[in-house]
């Protein structure tokens, strides 16, 4: 590491400084290695966590796209239907009486091979052919000879054979499969057999872009997908003008869309997942400036004798601005490289967590590698040195301006920074105000209601300083009494050194707060979907059938098997529930169609007023329920109308009632299951609850429906109240596991800064502790000195970060969480959460100090004493 320390310091001989500056920067750089690299760890660690998640969201937002180019292919258009799927016959009458020569009929339907996890694309293969000629190309060279008949034959593979499919080299590898090779595919509750009738390759031609996709003809995928007479959505190649007629002429049910309109709707869902992430990244960022200002500040102030020489001998202020801001820039080049490899080896790990996050809450996407993005890489090594520079300018600013006379006494920049301390604390409160009223400003904006809690990040920074000398000062006496002279020393010292001690306390009190801003957020945010589950979940059985079949036709359960439920001993009554994704005129939400043999639903909690006679009117059809986020995104409430498109076109519905909902972000409608029926043409269910009567026995009524649903074809999942609370609190959980890693680098960064500020002070005040070994202290004396300090440091601290965290916490809940989601919730503290905060930074800090402790002890008086 020395080395290329002292290669990047050789770098400022490029810069026209005298020779005088850059010789002393050289030996300063490389004389003091471990307070330099601390530094520029700090600035990596910074970099790495901003690139890391910047690369795993990139990554997962290519894996996204290229997953729509390999499903949608070229197609410029889709035909939709608002339900039930597109029969065949109105997909032939559509292509001969429009003229369509491109378009194809498409089933897509999620699927496994093994451990693998696939998309089947079902087409038709004859029409599919002048729309994805590559595919077909590739298919027939790997059949052998490139030729026609070739072509001919790998198709009629898939045509003429049932159970038949094509898949990419990569996925062909990861399950072992060889062409002609039969393999087991799980769609849904069901498994069977399937050959692989060819494999296309990986690079250069058709395969490229294929991986994850199961290619399969468009009849053997209404087999496996139970969608026999009908297919999900027609792909079509047009011009403005053939679109213009054809959505002109789609029958009642029908909808044509451009395939840009599917793909951001999708990608909407995402969009605020990935904005949070990038927030806790740039937080690490922040820290890491407190880490190089400090640093730079305390190379300045040891170096203020050398400076004041140079001063005098001619060396003008703007040259020793130049020299400070050179230094920064040699750092942050150093920790921006070290920054890149790390983050991208950071990222390959929080891209798997962005995946799974994604597959647990939104849809499916396989992403299997980091991406390398040069524009995440630029933005993130930009970052890092912008943020260098901008710490750097205040210990340019001040070795600049300080007079000759002046400029060789080594208290000046201390005397200075206890001065100006009100004067920074001033203007934080001035900071935490403008955060606070830009709140209502923003509107729902949710980058100015970042940029709010920003500022009271920082504004709370400047503050505390201030805070820290005050605790210190007071602390004196107590540690006098605990310690004797040692305590009161070592209080005493963190307000003798406040320009340093202050900042890293800042440093680490932000980090913690952060945890705790968090950790309270996630602790609220997981007793009110707690509460949600148990309030909403008022059945003791259910019983579902498995969604992954084609989007446009969900699996149903039998439908007397309501019946056969109700009329087992033990059970009181069954609901029936049957959900799907339906258009709006802002895009798509969920329906949530429901029937009850007790009467209305329950488990609901309005938020709100509620129309006249609501169960009453929603009953008869006359008012729909909508979820709170979809209300406070689109702004609606009560007696507003909602527009759904349904198998009988548009039909608009009033309001009735805004219910919590912690299940979609992009909103759920609920419907009672008649109308549903009447205008979706869809009379299956998806899924039944079971109420058992007080005295049922649960056990044996749980073995009768288990039974039932392993005979149905295909067989039902059963699941008790208790088990889907729990499943779903496991995702819960495994959802924020990403946020748990950021806001640990974050703590990384930050305990990086105080390990770099104590190393300063160690190094600042070697020649006091001289004095104190050779007037008496002894080494152990000396040691507990110096953790006496670190340990003051880590408690106020963790003190300063239980009220920022709580003010950040509260900001997550009411400002961040309820922009990015729509949703809201009751805050709620825990005493863990705020204890867990001050021994966190109190442990921090301790671990920080322990090497320059047995350094400083180590240290011989007298050639501490002997000047340089």
């Amino acid at each position: 590491m020395t080395g290329l320390l002292a290669g990047a310091a050789a770098g400022l001989d490029a810069v026209r400084l005298p020779p005088a500056l850059l010789a002393a920067s050289r030996r300063y750089l490389t004389r003091h290695p471990w307070q330099t690299w601390l530094s520029v760890i700090g600035i990596a660690l910074g970099v790495a966590v901003v690139i890391a998640v910047d690369l795993a969201n990139e990554s997962a937002r290519r894996g996204f796209r290229l997953s729509v180019e390999q499903v949608a292919g070229p197609a410029t258009h889709q035909i939709q239907a608002a339900a039930g799927g597109i029969a065949d016959r109105t997909y032939a009458e559509l292509r001969v009486e429009q003229e369509l020569e491109l378009a194809t009929p498409v089933i897509e339907a999620p699927m496994r091979i093994g451990e693998r996890s696939l998309t089947l694309l079902g087409l038709d293969l004859i029409a599919a052919a002048p729309m994805r000629p590559a595919l077909f190309a590739g298919a027939a060279a790997q059949a052998g000879g490139g030729g026609s008949a070739e072509l001919a034959a790998a198709l009629l593979n898939l045509l003429a054979e049932p159970d038949t499919l094509l898949l990419s080299a990569s996925d062909a590898e990861a399950v072992g499969a060889a062409p002609g090779d039969e393999i087991s595919v799980e769609i849904g509750n069901s498994t069977r057999r399937m050959r692989v009738a060819a494999v296309l390759p990986d690079q250069g031609g058709a395969g490229r872009g294929l991986g994850g996709l199961a290619v399969a003809d468009i009849a053997t995928a209404q087999e496996v997908t139970g969608s026999i007479g009908a297919v999900e959505r027609i792909d079509l190649i047009l011009t403005d003008a053939e679109a213009e007629r054809v959505a002109a002429a789609l029958p009642t049910g029908l909808r044509l869309t451009t395939t840009a309109q599917r793909t951001n709707a999708l990608a909407q869902m995402t969009r605020a997942f990935h904005t949070n992430l990038t927030a806790m990244s740039l937080l690490a960022m922040l820290v890491g400036g407190f880490i190089v200002y400090n640093t730079m500040t305390f190379a300045v102030l040891q170096r203020r004798p050398l400076l004041g020489t140079l001063r005098m001998q001619g060396v003008t202020r703007s040259q020793l601005f130049a020299l400070i801001l050179v230094e920064a820039l040699v750092l942050a080049a150093i920790g921006a490289v070290l920054g890149v490899l790390t983050g991208i080896a950071v990222g390959a790990g929080l891209v798997q967590l962005v995946t799974r996050t994604i597959n647990d809450v939104y849809f499916q996407l396989n992403v299997r590698s980091l991406h390398l993005d040069w524009l995440s890489l630029t933005k993130g090594v930009g970052l890092g040195i912008g943020v260098t520079l901008l710490a750097g300018l205040g210990p340019a600013l001040e070795a600049a301006r300080s007079q000759p006379r002046d400029v060789v006494r080594r208290t000046l920049v201390e005397q200075r920074g206890q001065r100006l301390l009100p004067w920074l604390a001033a203007g934080g409160v001035l900071v935490i105000a403008l955060g606070v009223a830009l709140i209502p400003l923003s509107g729902r904006s949710m980058t100015w209601g970042f940029v709010a809690l920003f500022l009271v990040i920082v504004g709370a920074s400047l503050c505390m300083p201030l805070v820290v000398r005050a605790l210190a000062g007071l602390t004196t006496p107590l540690f006098g009494q605990l310690f004797g002279s040692v305590g009161r020393l070592a209080a005493r010292g963190i307000t003798a050194s406040i320009t340093r001690s202050g900042l890293a306390v800042a440093a680490l009190a932000v980090a913690v707060a952060a945890t705790v801003g968090v950790g309270i957020m996630i602790g609220s945010f997981r007793v009110s979907v707690s509460d949600w589950l148990e309030h909403t979940l008022t059945s003791d059985i259910y019983i579902a059938t498995d969604d992954s079949g084609g989007a446009n036709n969900p699996a149903s359960l039998p439908p007397e098997l309501a019946e056969r439920l109700l009329a087992l001993p033990g059970v009181a009554a069954v609901s029936q529930g049957r959900s799907r994704r339906v258009e709006t005129r802002d895009g798509q939400m969920r329906v949530l169609a429901l029937t009850s043999s007790a009467g209305r639903p329950r488990g609901f909690r309005f938020r709100g007023e509620t129309a006249d006679n609501v169960w009453q009117r929603w009953e008869a059809g006359e008012l729909a329920l909508v979820s709170q986020p979809y209300a406070y995104r689109q702004g609606a409430g009560v007696g507003e109308r909602l527009a759904l498109f349904t198998a009988r076109g548009w039909r608009s519905f009033e309001i009735g009632a805004v219910f919590q909902d912690y299940g979609s972000d992009s909103g759920t409608v609920i419907l009672p299951k008649a109308l549903y029926t009447q205008l979706w043409d869809d009379p299956g269910t998806a899924s039944i609850g079971i109420v058992l009567s007080e005295d049922a026995d649960v056990e044996a009524v749980e073995a009768r429906v288990e039974a039932i649903a392993a005979a149905l074809t295909p067989p039902a999942a059963v699941q008790t109240n208790r088990g889907i609370r729990e499943l779903s609190l496991e995702i819960f959980d495994r959802t924020f596991t990403i946020t748990e890693v950021l806001r640990l680098l974050a703590i990384g960064v930050a305990f990086v800064g105080i390990l770099s500020a104590l190393m300063a002070l160690e190094l600042e005040r070697a020649k006091d502790y001289a004095v104190l070994r050779a007037t008496g202290m002894t080494r152990g004396q000396l040691r507990l000195l110096i953790m006496l300090q670190t340990s003051l440091m880590g408690v106020a601290a963790g003190l300063l970060a239980i009220p920022l965290g709580v003010a950040m916490g509260d900001l997550l809940i009411q400002v961040i969480n309820l922009r990015s989601f729509g949703w809201t919730m009751p805050m709620r503290l825990t005493p863990d959460t705020l204890v867990s905060g001050v021994l966190l930074a109190w442990v921090a800090a301790m671990l920080a100090g322990l090497y320059p402790a047995l350094r400083a002890a180590r240290a011989t008086p007298a050639q501490a004493l002997r000047e340089e």
